[in-house]
């Protein structure tokens, strides 16, 4: 029974409402009213700002109903109840349908002579106009009552009907006035087929630069094409996203998202602000990877990564805030800063085309549709009209009118002329690349023959030092081979050692082809004892040949008219010889070398030997086996510092027996590394065990198990040192 008091009072409200609103001039539809009219002086505006009145309590408010020329700037906080009448003076019935420019909502009521009331399908300029036939199967009965795309109502011939509207505007694009517009649905459908095939053409050739931008990146892997693509990419996005007079046509046959939010915008919006964005940005990325900013112009490179933190922050900011500033302030200075920039780029653009950038005419004229038409664009923005709002009706007319076909025509006319620019860049690149190849081969060409002449001339020099070299060498080898002569024929002749010796062996292996070491006996001539030494001199080569020299004529020198000096003083004299002839006794001696030394003065008729030795012991095996080792002193002869007292040779008197052997070794033999380490030397055990095992041999096989036994110990391991050894028996 309340429910139908209720609806009887409301029945009641709505005709007296009507009766009112047709008691004023309605809004007079005739066959002369345009596609698109705007009933200004029949709209009527009720402020609703919790937005929480329903239509029975909008309608009990009617007188409070204002003209919309009284209300002031629209507030984009609260909602508004706006009602217009209308009346037809049609012939025939006509489908019409409610839309307003900037209204992010709008929920209308159709009341009707009788009082019945219809409501229309919820609408909005940035709503997704889902078309629910795409739900429906047209060949089932029941498909032509799907849910309109538009907010549809018919207008009966002779009808008079009373238009309600809950709208709510849009804060960074609100509506200019408080009139939404009335659109002939059927004449609009006609003329927009135009408007369709264009947006469909642009939508294709940028979907196929789209693709052709991805393959030049991933052709040549440059940035220049990475932006491209990405900005023709969004180019796209924001044509198929962008709002044109009868909605946004994004998700029309995919998905229904009216009535969908993500803060103040719309979600069909979001994806055309998306879009927007996008291409803004990366059309300036693409300029300066193209006209290489980074290179030439870092300024106007900073400047463009300011631009893009700009666009970022008020893309995030009128996204999700509401607000009432005007969109002059809202969209403007992003539209200066726009213009100011794309003037900076075209200026850096003619700059390289001077440089020899041939190219870069492509991005100037490129340009120039692109800023006209973004001109246009940025103008709608600010609230502007369109220089094509002034075109007579047309379906060309309803389609420029819009400021996105503008940017969507301009995008298109750049990125179709930036396409050729790309192909061409590739191109130009490949020709630099070709130019600097065909120039390094040149270079290299020339640098070839400059080294092969200056090989040829480095290889006669080289030819010529040879021969010089080759020479100076044969004689070095031919002076140091006579050196060589002459230092064996400084060693004891066979006259020296017959009859002296039961047998007598020597080992006199230089390092090199002339050594430090020898053996000296004194001469035949003399009667009584002799004397046998042997020296091991500083060094070896030719170094180490002449200081031996030294010392054999030293020894000649100490033992030339008789054998009686003993050994020890014979060493010390010896020393003396040494040091004052390298003159090594003055303190401006540039040279400080000597030698180790061993003496012996055999006395055959007494069966002694006197020893006395320098760093050089003296070898003593029996006849029985046993050896015997006598130390030397520890001190070398000739240096430039004397020898000290305590550190002086001694004389040692040594008896031996007939068959006795006595063997003399220099520091080479030793101290010779080897054996299956390499690391050890041979030293002093080992010698002693090969005149053991060898005690009762002559001192000729003796020196040959000392040869092969040191041999095959040295092995591959180089030789150190020179290497002498005397062995006999007495």
């Amino acid at each position: 029974m309340a429910n139908s008091i209720r609806c009887f009072l409301f029945l009641l409200a709505a005709q007296c409402l009507f009766s009112m609103a047709c008691a004023e001039s309605a809004y007079e539809v005739t066959p002369k009213t345009p596609v698109i009219s705007s009933p200004k002086e029949q709209t009527m505006v009720l402020a609703d700002p919790e937005g929480t009145l329903s239509l029975e309590e909008a309608l009990k408010r009617k007188n409070e109903f204002k003209p919309a020329s009284d209300m002031g700037p629209i507030d984009a906080h609260i909602h508004y109840w706006i009602m217009q009448t209308i009346v037809s003076k049609l012939d025939a019935d006509k489908e019409l349908r409610l839309e307003g420019a900037g209204w992010l909502s709008i929920n209308t009521s159709v009341i009707k002579p009788d009082g019945t009331v219809k409501t229309l399908k919820p609408s909005g300029f940035f709503y997704g106009n889902y078309a629910n036939l795409t739900d429906k199967d047209p060949a089932l009965a029941g498909s032509a009552d799907a849910t309109p795309q538009h907010a549809l109502f018919m207008l009966h011939k002779g009808e008079a009907l009373t238009l309600l509207s809950h709208s709510k505007a849009y804060s960074n694009l609100p509506p200019k006035s408080f009139v939404l517009r009335l659109v002939d649905h059927a004449r609009y459908l006609e003329t927009r087929r135009f408007g369709l095939y264009v947006e469909g053409a642009m939508l294709g050739i940028l979907f196929a630069l789209s693709i052709f931008g991805w393959f030049s990146f991933f052709s040549n892997k440059d940035r220049a094409s990475l932006f491209y693509g990405l900005w023709i990419s969004f180019a796209m996005f924001q044509i198929f996203a962008a709002g044109s007079q009868d909605g946004i046509h994004f998700t029309e046959f995919f998905m229904n998202v009216d009535g969908i939010y993500i803060g103040a915008t719309s979600l069909p919006l979001l994806f055309s602000f998306i879009g927007g964005y996008g291409q803004a940005i990366f059309y300036f990325m693409f300029a300066s990877a193209f006209l290489q900013f980074g290179k030439y112009f870092p300024t106007v490179q900073k400047i463009i990564y300011v631009y893009v933190t700009v666009y970022l922050v008020h893309a995030f900011v009128f996204t999700f805030h509401v607000h009432n500033y005007s969109p002059k302030w809202v969209w403007l200075p992003l539209v200066l800063f726009t213009l100011s920039l794309f003037v900076v780029n075209y200026v850096c653009g003619a700059m390289r085309y001077r440089q020899g950038m041939k190219i870069a005419l492509f991005f100037l004229i490129g340009a120039i549709p692109y800023l006209l038409f973004r001109i246009i664009f940025g103008l709608g923005l600010a609230g502007i009209p369109s220089p094509f709002s002034y075109l007579p009706e047309s379906g060309f007319s309803y389609l420029m009118q819009n400021s996105n076909v503008s940017q969507a025509l301009g995008l298109c006319s750049e990125a179709i002329i930036m396409a050729l620019a790309v192909v061409s860049r590739s191109r130009w690149i490949q020709q630099e690349l070709a130019s600097a190849m065909d120039a390094q081969k040149t270079l290299i060409q020339n640098q070839n023959s400059v080294l092969e002449q200056t090989v040829a001339e480095r290889t006669r020099e080289l030819e010529h030092q040879h021969y010089a070299l080759d020479e100076a060498h044969q004689l070095v080898v031919g002076s140091v081979n006579y050196a060589s002569r002459l230092q064996r024929g400084q060693l004891p002749r066979q006259m020296r050692i017959d009859g002296r010796f039961a047998s007598f062996a020597s080992i006199w292996e230089p390092r090199d082809t002339i050594g430090g070491d020898l053996y000296w006996l004194s001469s035949s001539q003399q009667s009584g004892p002799f004397v046998l030494a042997v020296a091991d001199c500083t060094g070896h080569g030719v170094p180490g040949a002449m200081l031996s020299l030294l010392v054999s004529n030293s020894l000649e020198r100490i033992y030339a008219n008789d054998t009686d000096e003993d050994p020890a003083s014979a060493l010390m004299s010896l020393d003396h010889y040494v040091r004052t002839g390298l003159n090594q006794d003055r303190t401006d001696s540039e040279s400080d070398d000597g030698c180790d030394a061993a003496v012996l003065r055999i006395d055959r008729d007494k069966q002694t030997i006197e020893f006395a030795g320098a760093k050089l012991g003296l070898f003593q095996v029996s006849a029985s086996g046993e050896v015997t080792r006598h130390q030397a002193a520890r001190c070398s002869l000739g240096y430039q510092d004397a020898v000290a007292e305590a550190d002086k040779p001694v004389v040692q008197m040594i008896p031996y027996q007939s068959g006795d052997v006595f063997a003399v070794v220099t520091d080479g033999f030793t101290d010779q590394i080897g054996g299956s380490t390499g690391k050890t030397s041979f030293g002093y055990r080992r010698l002693e065990d090969i005149l053991k095992a060898n005690f009762a041999a002559n001192a000729e096989e003796i020196t040959l198990a000392m040869r092969n036994e040191f041999a095959a110990w040295q092995g591959a391991n180089a030789r150190r040192d020179d290497v002498t050894a005397v062995v006999f028996r007495l």
